[in-house]
């Protein structure tokens, strides 16, 4: 049934570059039945899909993860596309049962549909789910009945064509199989895909699955390609630091003497050692096998018993390949627990009432947390920090700094999760302390220390159900309202209704949200105080030009968004930069601590996470990249003198907001057209040379060889007409010379670490290729020094998928020897660091793939057995592998994103 929408839907405004270029080859795309696009936010991905739906011609069911971005489908349709004189609720629909030219849904409204579900369904407004009690997010609740629904027959009798998923890497798994059958029985549709952030860390399985559903990507608009065009502002992320408050930190402190006074406590109790002594391991009864899957597990046993003075069993510490146990502390004990407790019961002689009572003292002792033993890191802990009150100091440096630098053109978001009603008392009251994280205590701690610092910053607050604007507001703030609804303002707290005004709407207040975005935007705000449900409403406001992200509840997919509400351009101020803050709690320093462990503190493992998604630009160097090593200004130690250091010059940099966009624009003008790399650094000294050295003896031998052939040649001359002779020396001479031809060229290609390297990479790609794991088969590897003893790797043209697999590949290939599958192992000789690699898991599934990984690598890396590790023999040299690898257990391979120029 063909659906024709001339007259009924048209784009009102002009297509960006970038969107010109998808809607360009969108019919090549549409060659296999799906268009599947990946755009970052702010790129009018939305604005796409139905332009793409308008050109198919053809009745469509739009799927979203929420109803909040459901009913943003909706109004960006009637918004941008509706013609003059089309009524909405003609042609658009919310609603299952009944379906017209586009019908949005949300997939949990399809889940429902297809297992004919009945009762109450919960579509809730942001996918990550992450409301709280004070600022919930928007969640529809309705009591539905599809238990006599045919889902599949009213949508092929409404002629549906089109499947439309916005996002839907995000499904639980029920939503997929949902969406998978709805596909299966619905025959012929044609797909839309659109996605800010597809899952190329997920699972084979899981990216299999969601290629099956959605197909190849066909094009990829990304943040720094969206700079380039104008169509996001040039932007830089910042980090402030703090430790948590005096009654923080004694909390802290209280669960380590806790944690530590429970491991003296076990270390006491001689029936601890008894049941301990009686585990399966120690008399044999478990297979060497069993005992390596969790080697971890097995040290700490060992270690524990070695710290009560009793023999360890010779075997067992040659199975963990350790010459040297470490002394017993609350880590170890830690993993002695975990599996005395709950992950190997089995194993132990133990009386089922001793073992309850253990889990009960450690519970009274807050130790356990969801049948998971915490010692060294509490859940309940890193919560207490995320939500430290340090934080409140951190806000208050910034706004502070930040008006310094930008005086009256600033326009700051603060963004967190909780209003805290219950401040509104101590407002204009000094009786009341105010150090709480929520909007109100932000907005009088900010307003008292703006009267003491005698500045002139006015403070607005704009949530779902209390909104604050400055008294001198009021009349702008009317004229913007005009028509669209009425308002009373009143005095909040204690201060003088001069001072500032709390604006209720009357009746339905969904007008006054976007009237004090507008006189924030023409400046009688410098600093808007929100929650994150702001963005619940497909809230917008392009004069942002900074943000503090105080929301510290939330997936990647929310940072995303909020952070995504400040890079958007600003007509009117077309030199725009933004500013963009993360506040990250430390715990205590720890001398014993390094960068990379993870008792740093759980926020700044989101910190490190969040930065995984974020391309932007270096802080020193003009180039764009994503992780943690782009803000090179954070370094160990993380102590308070090197913490305040860090924090100054975070501020020193944020306001040099001239030389940000002329730094953006120095690293994107060189390139035309840009592609998006895994760039993978490996360190000099783990790159083999045994290939090289092996073409080296070859060469020695053929040289020998010619030499030997040349004598014999010689010596028969002389004394002989010999022909049979003659011609054995003049084949060992023809011999020689070819092993030497052969060689030499090499000899040439590998005589550097760096070419070494790209050899390395040549054979990964071609075992991805035959293994028929690639996408696309016209990319190429790619090798640069970096520095003189690192190099960098890494795939060059190809998919996004094919760029990610090959760097998890080379960082597996180069992994320290622990437990894999299957190894490499050098054939002959000393086996020093180059003696053991690491075959990657995309081909130790089978014997037959990690075979033929092995045989693909041959001819770059020399002679390497591939070793099956779970038997004994394999065991045997694993052992030996891991043994090499205790000394040296640094980071072998750091991977991130970078902006490059694409292939020709």
């Amino acid at each position: 049934m063909i659906m024709n929408y001339e007259g009924i839907l048209e784009f009102k405004g002009t297509w960006r570059r970038y969107q010109a270029r998808v809607l360009e080859h969108a019919d090549r795309y549409m060659a296999d039945g799906k268009i599947h696009i990946v755009a970052a936010p702010g790129s009018g991905k939305t604005t796409l899909g139905i332009e793409l739906i308008r050109r198919m011609n053809g009745k469509a069911l739009i799927l979203a993860p929420s109803i909040t971005i459901r009913e943003q489908w909706i109004a960006r349709i009637e918004e941008a596309f509706l013609c003059e004189g089309i009524q909405g609720e003609d042609y658009l629909s919310q609603n299952l049962k009944q379906p017209k030219a586009i019908t949005v849904a949300t997939y949990q409204a399809l889940h429902s549909a297809m297992t004919r579900f009945q009762g109450i369904q919960e579509d809730a407004g942001e996918d990550s789910g992450t409301g709280t009690d004070e600022c919930p997010a928007k969640t529809e609740t309705k009591e539905v009945d599809y238990s006599g629904f045919d889902l599949v027959g009213t949508m092929k009798e409404a002629g549906i064509e089109v499947l439309c998923l916005d996002e839907c890497h995000h499904l639980r798994s029920e939503w997929w199989k949902a969406l998978e059958e709805f596909k299966k029985q619905v025959n012929n549709l044609k797909i839309i895909a659109l996605t800010a952030t597809p899952p190329y860390d997920s699972t084979p399985a899981m990216w299999t699955r969601y290629m099956n559903m959605c197909g190849e990507i066909d094009e990829e608009i990304t943040i720094p390609e969206l700079v380039k065009e104008g169509s996001l502002c040039p932007h830089q992320d910042y980090v402030y630091f703090n430790y948590p408050t005096k009654e923080e930190e004694k909390e802290v402190r209280r669960f380590e003497e806790r944690s530590k006074a429970m491991t003296e406590k076990i270390m006491r109790d001689t029936q601890f050692l008894t049941y301990v002594r009686s585990h399966k391991g120690f008399s044999g009864q478990l297979s060497d096998d069993l005992l390596l899957d969790n080697p971890a597990y097995l040290a700490s046993l060992l270690i524990y018993l070695q710290s009560k003075n009793i023999a360890i069993p010779s075997r067992l510490q040659r199975l963990l390949g350790a010459k040297k146990l470490p002394d017993m502390n609350v880590q170890w004990m830690e993993r002695l627990l975990q599996g005395f407790l709950y992950d190997d019961v089995d194993s132990y002689l133990c009386d089922k009432t001793y073992r309850e009572l253990l889990i009960a003292d450690l519970k009274s002792d807050g130790l356990i947390e969801k049948k998971k033993v915490v010692m060294t890191k509490s859940a309940a802990v890193e919560k207490m920090l995320t939500n430290s009150l340090g934080k409140c100091n951190s806000i208050r440096d910034i706004v502070f700094h930040e008006y310094e630098a930008s005086g009256q053109d600033l326009r700051l978001l603060v963004l967190t999760d909780y209003i805290r009603k219950e401040y509104e008392k101590a407002i204009g009251n000094t009786e009341y302390d105010v150090n709480s994280l929520g909007v109100l205590p932000f907005f009088e701690m900010l307003r008292r220390d703006n009267e003491k610092k005698n500045e002139q910053i006015r403070f607005g607050v704009l949530c779902g159900t209390i909104v604050i604007i400055p008294a001198e507001a009021r009349e702008a703030l009317e004229q913007a309202i005009g028509m669209s609804g009425k308002v009373t303002f009143s005095r909040i707290g204690n201060l003088s209704e001069t001072d500032y005004l709390k604006v209720t709407a009357v009746g339905n207040a969904h007008f006054l949200t976007g009237a004090v975005t507008d006189i924030f935007s023409k400046g009688y705000m410098q600093v808007l105080i929100g929650t994150k449900s702001l963005l619940g409403e497909g809230w917008d406001s392009p004069c942002i030009n900074s943000l503090i992200l105080a929301s510290f509840v939330g997936s990647f997919m929310l940072s995303n968004q909020m952070r995504g509400r400040a890079i958007r351009v600003m007509k009117e101020h077309p030199e725009k930069t933004s500013n963009i803050w993360h506040l990250v709690c430390l715990r205590p320093w720890n001398e014993v601590l390094k960068a990379d462990d993870n008792q740093i503190s759980e926020d700044y493992s989101m910190l490190e996470r969040r930065m995984e998604h974020f391309l932007g630009l270096h802080y020193t160097e003009n180039t764009i990249e994503n992780g943690m090593k782009r803000l090179s200004v954070i370094k160990t130690p993380f102590n308070k003198t090197n913490i305040d250091r860090i924090n100054r010059q975070m501020l020193k940099m944020s306001g040099q907001r001239d030389t940000l966009k002329e730094r953006w624009n120095s690293a994107l003008a060189v390139y035309d057209k840009m592609d998006i790399v895994d760039e993978t650094e490996v360190k000099d000294k783990f790159v083999t040379s045994v290939v090289f050295w092996d073409a080296i003896l070859t060469m020695i031998l053929s040289g020998i060889l010619c030499l030997i052939g040349a004598i014999g040649a010689g010596i028969v001359a002389a004394a002989s007409q010999n022909g049979i002779l003659a011609g054995t020396c003049y084949f060992f001479i023809a011999a020689g010379l070819a092993g030497i031809m052969i060689r030499f060229p090499k000899i040439f290609m590998l005589g550097s670490p760096l070419k070494r390297l790209k050899a390395f990479g040549n054979g990964i790609r071609k075992a991805l290729e035959e293994q028929q794991l690639l996408e696309e088969t016209h990319c190429k590897v790619e090798t640069e020094s970096n520095g003189p003893d690192n190099h960098i790797i890494y795939l060059s043209g190809g998919s996004g998928r094919d760029k990610a697999l090959f760097a998890q590949c080379v960082n597996e290939f180069f992994d320290v020897i622990d437990n894999q599958r299957y190894i490499l192992v050098k054939k002959k000789g000393h086996k020093g660091l180059n003696g053991f690699y690491a075959i990657p898991n995309c081909f130790s599934k089978k014997k037959e793939d990690a075979e033929r990984f092995a045989k693909c690598m041959h001819p770059y890396i020399g002679n390497y057995d591939c070793v099956y590790t779970r038997n004994e023999k394999g065991r045997e040299l694993l052992l030996e592998g891991r043994v090499k690898a205790l000394a040296n257990r640094e980071e072998r391979c750091i991977s991130h994103k970078k902006v490059k120029g694409a292939l020709e």
